[in-house]
């Protein structure tokens, strides 16, 4: 995956400047930054979600992503928030959450679990996916200390296991730095990347 990207703006505003950006299976970027710098909407230009920009995206990497909310269908249970995601088969579902550590929590919906509970359905219905690159968008966001580091540990664990690429959005470079990640700024108006 590679972005060459010219400008990207909201109206008269320019928000990011010019920066190139490649990724393949298996590296791992964390971009870093003040808020309202533009993390998050580099990280939808990348996923395909926000295609309102001057430049080009290019290569076929699968890609995932997991927002800094778990974003599930408060309406289904566990299982079904990765089936209907992902379009897997309920028992490559079954083994993602039991790697999560949710054996058990199928049927709960999302109601039914913690915030921590949830980000991990949310973890597990990204892999469950096959990325090649896991986009992450602060995910660790608003969880206390003790479980955003278990869930960074998680990650990192997970990302090893199958190879997939990360870019993680954060304003946390220990959290960068557990997952193994390069870590790249994103500063100035517009906003540019300049590596660490």
């Amino acid at each position: 995956m590679r972005l060459e990207l010219i400008s990207k703006g909201f109206g008269m505003r320019e928000v990011l400047g010019a920066l190139t950006l490649s990724l393949a299976r298996g590296e791992r970027l964390a971009v870093l930054g003040p808020s309202g710098i533009g993390k998050s909407t580099l990280l939808r230009i990348l996923a395909g979600l926000d295609t309102e920009f001057r430049g080009t995206l290019t290569g076929d990497a699968r890609r995932a992503v997991v927002f800094q909310e778990p974003v599930l269908l408060p309406w289904r249970d566990a299982l079904a928030n990765i089936v209907i995601a992902t379009g897997c088969a309920p028992e490559l579902a079954r083994d993602w959450l039991a790697q999560v550590g949710l054996a058990g929590h199928e049927a709960k919906f999302p109601r039914q679990l913690s915030l921590g509970q949830q980000r991990r359905l949310a973890l597990a219905r990204a892999f469950a996916a096959a990325p090649d690159i896991l986009l992450m968008d602060e995910p660790f966001a608003s969880l206390d200390g003790e479980t955003a580091a278990r869930m960074v540990a998680l990650t990192d664990a997970l990302l090893t296991r199958t190879g997939a690429g990360l870019l993680l959005v954060t304003h946390a470079p220990d959290e960068a730095r557990a997952l193994n990640a390069q870590a790249w700024h994103l500063s100035g108006q517009p906003a540019r990347l300049q590596k660490d």
